[in-house]
């Protein structure tokens, strides 16, 4: 009889949880409709006087779907960028321990020009992202945030000098000899948003050799390579981390796995006018000084 008793109450107290957030999310959903026709009827001051006396004001922060955090990407989608600067302002001033409502304000700040201070505000909510406890929400926010930041910064632009059209020659080492394996022609493309360098390789006769795509990854810093060749043995992914980075010089250490095992190669590429010479030195081997494979590019006209 007792388990029976509790086993109801139990059941009670569930049924109202649920119908608690039922109702939660139903009034989330009708406050953030209600604000914006507040909004197209009296302007954005009046709206937010309307924020501050709904029962939403001082709850949980629920992310992308917060109130005031939709509004303001609405309004900034119409181009109302001064009233959604206000609202993205009370957001931070409600929640100024939450990360999304700064990354929504660096949004806003990019679409008036301001970059620099978007950076702080990109900035702030990567800081903020660590306290987050929700790791999905924790990743979500740190890749949006770091992606922004790293492409208002620079980062990952490294390889942008790739871009275009060139003729390669690809050697080994034989006998502390160095032998030529084959020739061919490469070329490097960008996306419309410069975040991911496709290379076609193609060999001397004009045969399709296979499509290196290299993407850089804001979160960890580093880039994500992958090697997709004509024949059957699959594809091969890889990391890449910048180690210096000179008009003249760069030198990328590589991360991947071959038969299992790990592996790392250092990468040092040469440049001068139109041409690079790039060699692969073997991280694995204990005579890593000496490279195990060397490319010359020189740029088609």
């Amino acid at each position: 009889m007792k388990l029976k008793s509790i086993t109801r109450v139990l059941f009670s107290i569930m049924l109202i949880f649920s119908i608690s957030f039922a109702v939660a999310q139903e009034t989330t959903e009708n406050l953030t409709e209600k604000l914006y026709k507040e909004y197209k009827q009296n302007g954005i001051d009046k709206t937010l006087k309307v924020y501050e006396k709904s029962p939403v004001k001082g709850n949980q922060y629920t992310f992308l779907s917060e109130p005031l955090n939709v509004l303001g990407y609405r309004l900034m989608s119409e181009g109302d960028l001064k009233a959604a600067e206000k609202v993205f302002l009370a957001q931070i001033d409600e929640y100024p321990n939450e990360a999304n409502p700064y990354d929504s304000y660096a949004d806003l700040l990019m679409e008036k020009g301001d970059e620099e201070k978007a950076k702080k505000h990109y900035k702030k909510a990567i800081d903020l992202s660590a306290t987050m406890e929700d790791l999905e929400q924790k990743a979500r926010m740190l890749e949006a945030s770091k992606t922004k930041l790293a492409k208002l910064e620079g980062a990952g632009a490294e390889l942008q000098f790739l871009k275009g059209n060139w003729t390669t020659e690809n050697f080994g080492f034989q006998d502390g000899e160095k032998v030529l394996r084959n020739e061919g022609n490469v070329e490097f493309t960008t996306d419309k948003e410069n975040t991911l360098l496709t290379g076609t390789v193609h060999n001397k006769s004009g045969q399709y050799i296979g499509t290196r795509l290299i993407t850089y990854d804001a979160v960890d810093e580093e880039y994500d390579m992958i090697w997709i060749g004509n024949s059957l043995t699959g594809v091969e992914p890889s990391t890449i981390k910048i180690e210096k980075s000179t008009p003249n010089e760069i030198v990328m250490i590589e991360k991947y796995e071959e038969d299992g095992e790990k592996r790392k190669a250092k990468h040092v590429l040469k440049k001068k006018s139109g041409e690079i010479a790039w060699d692969i030195h073997d991280l694995s081997n204990s005579d890593a000084k000496n490279p195990v494979a060397h490319m010359s590019f020189k740029k088609k006209d």
